[in-house]
Protein backbone atom coordinates (compact mmCIF):
# COMPACT_ATOMS: atom_id res chain seq x y z
CA UNK A 1 0.00 0.00 0.00
CA UNK A 2 1.62 3.79 -1.10
CA UNK A 3 1.71 5.51 2.03
CA UNK A 4 0.30 9.38 1.80
CA UNK A 5 2.92 11.35 1.24
CA UNK A 6 3.01 14.84 3.90
CA UNK A 7 5.82 17.26 2.92
CA UNK A 8 5.41 19.74 5.94
CA UNK A 9 6.18 19.35 9.67
CA UNK A 10 2.49 21.49 10.24
CA UNK A 11 0.82 18.46 8.18
CA UNK A 12 2.26 15.73 9.72
CA UNK A 13 1.44 17.10 12.73
CA UNK A 14 -1.88 17.34 11.90
CA UNK A 15 -2.33 13.59 10.01
CA UNK A 16 -1.08 12.03 13.18
CA UNK A 17 -3.26 14.32 16.02
CA UNK A 18 0.23 15.93 17.72
CA UNK A 19 0.79 19.11 18.43
CA UNK A 20 3.75 20.79 16.25
CA UNK A 21 5.99 21.89 19.23
CA UNK A 22 5.72 18.63 20.59
CA UNK A 23 6.78 17.00 16.89
CA UNK A 24 9.65 19.73 17.16
CA UNK A 25 10.72 18.72 20.13
CA UNK A 26 10.64 14.71 19.15
CA UNK A 27 13.01 15.50 15.67
CA UNK A 28 15.07 17.11 17.96
CA UNK A 29 15.74 14.52 20.42
CA UNK A 30 13.04 11.83 21.00
CA UNK A 31 14.24 11.66 24.58
CA UNK A 32 12.43 14.65 25.47
CA UNK A 33 8.77 13.30 25.34
CA UNK A 34 7.00 10.49 26.93
CA UNK A 35 7.60 7.04 26.41
CA UNK A 36 3.89 7.14 25.03
CA UNK A 37 3.88 10.40 23.41
CA UNK A 38 6.96 8.84 21.45
CA UNK A 39 5.16 5.36 20.61
CA UNK A 40 2.44 7.22 19.21
CA UNK A 41 4.60 9.66 17.11
CA UNK A 42 6.73 6.40 15.67
CA UNK A 43 3.62 4.29 14.90
CA UNK A 44 2.42 7.89 13.19
CA UNK A 45 5.24 8.00 11.16
CA UNK A 46 5.69 4.46 9.97
CA UNK A 47 1.98 5.42 8.49
CA UNK A 48 3.24 7.73 6.07
CA UNK A 49 6.12 9.17 3.52
CA UNK A 50 7.95 11.78 5.56
CA UNK A 51 11.35 13.01 5.86
CA UNK A 52 12.06 15.64 8.45
CA UNK A 53 14.22 18.79 6.79
CA UNK A 54 17.75 17.78 7.96
CA UNK A 55 18.42 21.51 7.98
CA UNK A 56 15.74 22.72 10.13
CA UNK A 57 16.17 20.18 12.56
CA UNK A 58 20.00 20.69 12.80
CA UNK A 59 19.73 24.71 13.15
CA UNK A 60 17.01 24.02 15.65
CA UNK A 61 20.03 21.24 17.80
CA UNK A 62 22.93 24.22 16.90
CA UNK A 63 24.53 20.90 14.85
CA UNK A 64 24.28 18.83 18.01
CA UNK A 65 25.70 15.12 16.73
CA UNK A 66 27.18 16.68 13.31
CA UNK A 67 30.81 16.26 12.18
CA UNK A 68 32.19 17.43 8.86
CA UNK A 69 35.25 15.95 7.27
CA UNK A 70 36.59 17.87 4.37
CA UNK A 71 38.84 15.32 1.94
CA UNK A 72 41.33 16.57 -1.03
CA UNK A 73 39.58 14.22 -3.46
CA UNK A 74 36.46 12.08 -4.08
CA UNK A 75 37.55 9.68 -6.24
CA UNK A 76 40.88 8.52 -3.83
CA UNK A 77 40.48 5.27 -3.04
CA UNK A 78 42.39 5.95 0.20
CA UNK A 79 40.49 8.97 1.14
CA UNK A 80 37.19 7.21 0.75
CA UNK A 81 38.36 4.79 2.75
CA UNK A 82 39.33 6.98 5.44
CA UNK A 83 36.03 9.31 4.99
CA UNK A 84 34.39 5.26 5.87
CA UNK A 85 36.23 4.72 8.77
CA UNK A 86 35.69 8.22 10.41
CA UNK A 87 31.92 7.58 9.81
CA UNK A 88 32.00 4.71 11.40
CA UNK A 89 33.18 5.79 14.70
CA UNK A 90 31.21 8.97 14.24
CA UNK A 91 27.78 6.53 14.08
CA UNK A 92 29.20 4.30 17.22
CA UNK A 93 29.00 7.38 19.33
CA UNK A 94 25.81 8.78 17.96
CA UNK A 95 27.36 11.57 15.65
CA UNK A 96 26.22 11.70 11.58
CA UNK A 97 29.20 13.07 9.23
CA UNK A 98 28.93 15.30 6.31
CA UNK A 99 31.76 15.26 3.85
CA UNK A 100 32.86 18.23 1.49
CA UNK A 101 36.15 17.78 -1.03
CA UNK A 102 38.70 20.38 -1.21
CA UNK A 103 39.48 19.67 -4.66
CA UNK A 104 43.11 19.57 -3.48
CA UNK A 105 43.46 23.87 -3.43
CA UNK A 106 44.02 25.87 -0.75
CA UNK A 107 40.41 27.53 -2.12
CA UNK A 108 38.59 24.96 -1.84
CA UNK A 109 39.12 23.85 1.06
CA UNK A 110 38.29 26.71 2.89
CA UNK A 111 35.19 26.74 0.68
CA UNK A 112 34.40 23.34 2.31
CA UNK A 113 34.97 24.38 6.01
CA UNK A 114 32.92 27.58 5.52
CA UNK A 115 30.05 25.40 4.28
CA UNK A 116 30.24 22.69 6.88
CA UNK A 117 30.66 25.73 9.95
CA UNK A 118 26.91 27.01 7.49
CA UNK A 119 25.74 23.68 9.07
CA UNK A 120 26.47 24.36 12.08
CA UNK A 121 28.94 21.30 12.58
CA UNK A 122 30.03 20.13 16.22
CA UNK A 123 33.54 19.88 14.64
CA UNK A 124 35.62 19.66 11.55
CA UNK A 125 37.75 16.46 10.69
CA UNK A 126 40.43 18.19 8.02
CA UNK A 127 42.77 16.32 5.49
CA UNK A 128 44.70 19.23 4.73
CA UNK A 129 46.20 20.31 1.35
CA UNK A 130 50.01 21.52 1.38
CA UNK A 131 50.28 25.61 0.77
CA UNK A 132 52.73 27.74 2.61
CA UNK A 133 51.54 30.10 5.37
CA UNK A 134 48.33 28.31 6.16
CA UNK A 135 48.90 27.84 9.40
CA UNK A 136 46.91 31.01 10.71
CA UNK A 137 43.76 30.97 8.09
CA UNK A 138 43.59 27.62 10.30
CA UNK A 139 43.95 28.90 14.07
CA UNK A 140 41.55 31.59 12.86
CA UNK A 141 39.21 28.57 12.12
CA UNK A 142 39.51 26.86 15.39
CA UNK A 143 38.79 29.95 17.03
CA UNK A 144 35.13 29.28 16.24
CA UNK A 145 34.99 25.63 15.64
CA UNK A 146 36.94 22.73 16.73
CA UNK A 147 39.19 21.32 14.23
CA UNK A 148 41.18 18.16 14.45
CA UNK A 149 43.96 17.26 10.98
CA UNK A 150 43.29 14.06 10.06
CA UNK A 151 45.79 11.63 7.69
CA UNK A 152 48.49 14.51 7.44
CA UNK A 153 49.79 17.45 9.51
CA UNK A 154 50.23 20.70 8.84
CA UNK A 155 53.74 22.94 8.67
CA UNK A 156 54.41 24.45 12.07
CA UNK A 157 51.33 23.53 13.68
CA UNK A 158 52.49 21.57 16.24
CA UNK A 159 51.19 22.80 19.48
CA UNK A 160 48.20 25.10 17.72
CA UNK A 161 46.43 22.14 16.44
CA UNK A 162 45.32 17.95 16.39
CA UNK A 163 46.89 15.73 14.17
CA UNK A 164 46.60 12.10 13.80
CA UNK A 165 47.90 10.03 11.10
CA UNK A 166 50.56 7.36 10.36
CA UNK A 167 53.98 7.57 11.69
CA UNK A 168 55.85 7.69 8.09
CA UNK A 169 59.29 7.14 9.52
CA UNK A 170 58.37 3.59 11.43
CA UNK A 171 56.29 2.27 8.01
CA UNK A 172 59.34 3.53 5.84
CA UNK A 173 61.43 2.00 8.15
CA UNK A 174 59.19 -1.11 8.52
CA UNK A 175 59.59 -1.71 4.53
CA UNK A 176 63.07 -0.58 4.04
CA UNK A 177 64.27 -3.04 6.35
CA UNK A 178 62.68 -5.62 4.86
CA UNK A 179 63.79 -4.96 1.41
CA UNK A 180 67.04 -4.32 2.71
CA UNK A 181 67.55 -7.84 4.49
CA UNK A 182 66.02 -9.75 1.16
CA UNK A 183 69.74 -8.26 -0.67
CA UNK A 184 67.68 -5.59 -2.50
CA UNK A 185 68.65 -1.90 -2.31
CA UNK A 186 65.82 0.20 -3.00
CA UNK A 187 64.94 3.41 -4.98
CA UNK A 188 62.45 5.90 -3.88
CA UNK A 189 59.78 6.91 -6.62
CA UNK A 190 58.67 10.50 -4.38
CA UNK A 191 55.26 11.69 -4.92
CA UNK A 192 54.00 15.26 -5.61
CA UNK A 193 54.46 17.33 -2.41
CA UNK A 194 50.19 17.51 -2.02
CA UNK A 195 50.91 17.26 1.76
CA UNK A 196 53.22 16.57 4.44
CA UNK A 197 52.98 13.07 4.05
CA UNK A 198 55.21 13.18 0.71
CA UNK A 199 58.14 15.10 2.67
CA UNK A 200 58.05 13.13 6.02
CA UNK A 201 58.08 9.75 3.63
CA UNK A 202 60.89 11.13 1.80
CA UNK A 203 62.86 11.93 4.68
CA UNK A 204 62.56 8.67 6.24
CA UNK A 205 63.81 7.03 3.28
CA UNK A 206 66.86 9.08 3.43
CA UNK A 207 68.00 8.64 6.83
CA UNK A 208 67.18 4.70 7.03
CA UNK A 209 69.28 4.17 3.96
CA UNK A 210 71.97 6.21 5.49
CA UNK A 211 71.63 4.08 8.97
CA UNK A 212 72.41 0.91 6.81
CA UNK A 213 75.05 2.70 5.19
CA UNK A 214 73.36 2.73 1.65
CA UNK A 215 73.61 5.38 -0.58
CA UNK A 216 69.96 6.87 -0.83
CA UNK A 217 68.68 7.11 -4.74
CA UNK A 218 65.66 9.23 -6.07
CA UNK A 219 64.14 8.55 -9.15
CA UNK A 220 63.56 12.26 -10.16
CA UNK A 221 59.77 13.31 -10.60
CA UNK A 222 58.30 13.59 -13.52
CA UNK A 223 55.51 15.95 -14.72
CA UNK A 224 52.84 17.42 -12.30
CA UNK A 225 49.53 15.74 -12.94
CA UNK A 226 47.51 17.12 -9.89
CA UNK A 227 45.81 14.43 -7.42
CA UNK A 228 46.26 11.56 -10.39
CA UNK A 229 49.20 9.56 -8.53
CA UNK A 230 48.90 6.60 -11.08
CA UNK A 231 49.46 9.09 -13.94
CA UNK A 232 52.39 10.35 -12.11
CA UNK A 233 53.75 6.82 -11.49
CA UNK A 234 52.96 5.87 -15.17
CA UNK A 235 54.81 8.30 -16.82
CA UNK A 236 57.71 8.81 -14.34
CA UNK A 237 58.58 5.14 -14.57
CA UNK A 238 57.68 5.08 -18.41
CA UNK A 239 60.24 7.25 -19.43
CA UNK A 240 62.59 5.86 -16.94
CA UNK A 241 62.35 2.41 -18.40
CA UNK A 242 62.39 3.50 -21.93
CA UNK A 243 65.59 5.23 -21.51
CA UNK A 244 67.03 1.74 -19.96
CA UNK A 245 67.26 3.51 -16.02
CA UNK A 246 66.13 1.48 -13.42
CA UNK A 247 64.94 -1.89 -14.76
CA UNK A 248 66.65 -4.09 -12.40
CA UNK A 249 65.98 -1.92 -9.00
CA UNK A 250 63.37 -2.35 -6.43
CA UNK A 251 61.12 0.47 -6.16
CA UNK A 252 59.62 1.99 -3.10
CA UNK A 253 56.94 4.36 -4.12
CA UNK A 254 55.57 7.05 -1.76
CA UNK A 255 52.04 5.56 -2.07
CA UNK A 256 50.29 2.60 -3.20
CA UNK A 257 48.64 5.02 -6.14
CA UNK A 258 51.45 5.73 -7.69
CA UNK A 259 52.85 2.13 -7.70
CA UNK A 260 49.93 1.22 -9.28
CA UNK A 261 50.73 3.77 -12.07
CA UNK A 262 54.74 2.38 -12.00
CA UNK A 263 53.77 -1.67 -12.12
CA UNK A 264 51.78 -0.65 -15.74
CA UNK A 265 54.76 0.55 -17.00
CA UNK A 266 56.71 -2.30 -15.53
CA UNK A 267 54.33 -4.73 -17.47
CA UNK A 268 54.46 -2.48 -20.74
CA UNK A 269 58.39 -3.03 -20.66
CA UNK A 270 58.06 -6.50 -19.35
CA UNK A 271 59.90 -6.07 -16.55
CA UNK A 272 57.95 -8.65 -13.55
CA UNK A 273 59.47 -11.99 -15.52
CA UNK A 274 58.07 -15.64 -13.15
CA UNK A 275 60.86 -16.60 -11.16
CA UNK A 276 63.47 -13.53 -10.90
CA UNK A 277 63.99 -11.09 -8.60
CA UNK A 278 65.43 -8.54 -10.67
CA UNK A 279 62.94 -6.09 -10.44
CA UNK A 280 60.35 -5.26 -7.58
CA UNK A 281 58.15 -2.78 -6.58
CA UNK A 282 56.48 -1.66 -2.79
CA UNK A 283 53.88 1.22 -2.31
CA UNK A 284 52.94 2.20 1.02
CA UNK A 285 49.05 2.88 2.28
CA UNK A 286 47.69 -1.12 1.60
CA UNK A 287 44.39 0.80 -0.64
CA UNK A 288 41.48 -1.67 -1.69
CA UNK A 289 43.42 -2.26 -4.74
CA UNK A 290 46.53 -3.70 -3.78
CA UNK A 291 46.25 -7.05 -3.30
CA UNK A 292 44.23 -7.44 -6.77
CA UNK A 293 46.93 -5.52 -8.45
CA UNK A 294 49.27 -8.67 -10.56
CA UNK A 295 51.44 -8.93 -9.10
CA UNK A 296 50.09 -8.72 -5.77
CA UNK A 297 51.67 -5.30 -4.73
CA UNK A 298 54.12 -5.65 -1.05
CA UNK A 299 53.26 -2.30 1.03
CA UNK A 300 52.68 -0.52 4.47
CA UNK A 301 49.03 -0.55 5.75
CA UNK A 302 47.53 2.19 7.27
CA UNK A 303 45.46 1.39 10.16
CA UNK A 304 42.72 3.59 9.14
CA UNK A 305 40.34 2.24 11.71
CA UNK A 306 42.68 3.33 14.64
CA UNK A 307 43.57 6.54 13.18
CA UNK A 308 39.92 7.51 12.69
CA UNK A 309 38.78 6.40 15.73
CA UNK A 310 41.88 8.23 17.81
CA UNK A 311 40.96 11.49 15.44
CA UNK A 312 37.29 11.15 16.65
CA UNK A 313 37.44 11.28 20.28
CA UNK A 314 40.38 13.75 19.90
CA UNK A 315 37.76 16.43 18.34
CA UNK A 316 34.76 15.05 20.27
CA UNK A 317 37.01 16.14 23.43
CA UNK A 318 37.33 19.41 21.73
CA UNK A 319 33.82 19.53 21.49
CA UNK A 320 32.98 19.01 24.89
CA UNK A 321 35.66 21.49 26.23
CA UNK A 322 35.79 23.99 23.37
CA UNK A 323 38.26 26.53 25.58
CA UNK A 324 40.70 23.55 25.69
CA UNK A 325 41.55 23.78 29.32
CA UNK A 326 41.52 20.30 30.41
CA UNK A 327 42.29 19.02 27.01
CA UNK A 328 46.26 19.30 25.55
CA UNK A 329 47.05 19.39 21.96
CA UNK A 330 47.64 16.21 21.04
CA UNK A 331 49.88 14.61 17.26
CA UNK A 332 49.27 10.92 17.47
CA UNK A 333 51.17 9.04 15.23
CA UNK A 334 49.67 5.68 14.79
CA UNK A 335 52.15 2.74 13.64
CA UNK A 336 51.56 0.65 10.39
CA UNK A 337 52.46 -2.92 9.34
CA UNK A 338 54.12 -4.68 6.74
CA UNK A 339 52.44 -6.41 4.22
CA UNK A 340 54.62 -9.22 1.65
CA UNK A 341 53.11 -9.84 -1.57
CA UNK A 342 54.81 -10.95 -4.74
CA UNK A 343 55.91 -7.47 -6.10
CA UNK A 344 58.40 -7.60 -3.91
Amino acid sequence: MTRKKIDTMQDLAGEIRVSRPTLSRYFQDPGTVSPRMREKIERGLSAVDYVPNFFAVQLARRGEGLVGIVIPSLTDVFQASMFEAAERALAERGHRLILQSSGNDVAGEDRAIDTLRSMNVNGILLAPVAAPNRLPRLREIVRSVPVVLIDSGVEGAEGYLDDVGIDNRQGIELILDYLIREGRNPVYLTMPCVNRNATERRAAYEAVMLENELEPRFVESGPPVGWNFEEYGYRTMARCFAEGRHVADTLICASDRIATGAMKAAHQFKLFQPGTRRFGIAGHDNDLLARFLHPGLTTVEQDLGRIAETAVEILLARVKDPAGASVPIRSRRIPGRLIVRESA
